[in-house]
């Protein structure tokens, strides 16, 4: 092989690497969220509501309650 030879398959072979990190990029970008994460932010947001207390919240979506003093 010449120098020719080895830099241009040096030049494939990143470009097929970026081109494959730009695909896995677009996809973990628009793929959707898992869903303990929609859970999570439903518990964080429902705490407005009167029919359930904060803490009883936390204990239906986290299995306890949180302890937010914790440092």
């Amino acid at each position: 092989m010449n120098s020719k030879d080895i830099i241009m398959f040096a030049l494939g072979a990143i470009s097929a690497f970026m081109l494959s990190m730009t695909i896995a990029c677009y996809v973990m970008v628009t793929a959707d969220l898992p869903e303990h994460h929609a859970i999570h932010t439903r518990a964080l947001n429902y705490t407005d509501k009167d029919c359930y207390t904060k803490s009883d919240v936390e204990l239906i979506v986290f299995g306890k309650v949180l302890d937010y003093d914790k440092k």
